[in-house]
């Protein structure tokens, strides 16, 4: 079982107070608004190698990065298939985007599932502001894909993480990037 771990880091904050979407129909209407925006130019910019930056802030800020945020947190909590759906309308559109959204739901999710209250108030308060996580799970220079290396450990005031990760889906564009790491007793984290 993954879980976080509290790392201190710089503090990084997305660029404003983002929308707050309310419910699964709100959800889908953005995506499908958002979709057919996309549409008009995701050859164009996969053509020219153009990140699209401009087009993950404006879904953050929409509030489709918040849609499974609890609600007793602020949040829609969006069903499971609402979540589907809305991938399927982004990844239509341009399959470049319709996958950065996956670590960041998951990260959600371990933390829906294993943060204390303390890191759930902070963190969902961030994405309700626009944050998005990305991820650092993968390592490539072990013998199986569930060997990890990248370790954490007490350091100063807060933790050090020592490791290499590969195939980051999303990282470029993320505030923070939960990094699957562990501690000295072989316990496996989010940190």
């Amino acid at each position: 079982m993954t879980s976080y771990q509290s790392v201190q880091t710089k503090q990084t904050s997305a660029s404003g107070q983002a929308h707050i979407i309310q419910n699964d129909a709100e959800a889908l209407e953005v995506a499908k608004e958002f979709a057919e925006q996309f549409k008009k130019t995701a050859v164009e910019r996969d053509a020219k190698r153009i990140l699209p930056y401009t087009e993950i802030d404006a879904l953050s800020q929409s509030g489709l990065w918040a849609i499974t945020v609890p609600k007793q947190y602020g949040g829609a909590e969006v069903s499971s298939h609402t979540v589907a759906k809305v991938i399927a309308l982004l990844s239509g559109a341009d399959g470049s985007i319709g996958q950065i959204p996956q670590n960041h739901f998951y990260a959600l999710e371990v933390l829906r599932n294993t943060g204390t209250e303390a890191q759930k108030q902070r963190l969902y308060s961030e994405v309700l502001n626009g944050t998005r996580f990305g991820n650092a799970l993968a390592e490539f220079k072990t013998k199986t894909s569930t060997h990890k290396q990248t370790n954490i450990r007490p350091h100063e005031n807060g933790y050090l993480i020592q490791g290499e990760k590969f195939y980051c889906t999303g990282s470029l564009f993320a505030h923070r990037i939960p990094t699957l790491v562990l501690d000295d007793a072989g316990r496996e984290y989010l940190a």
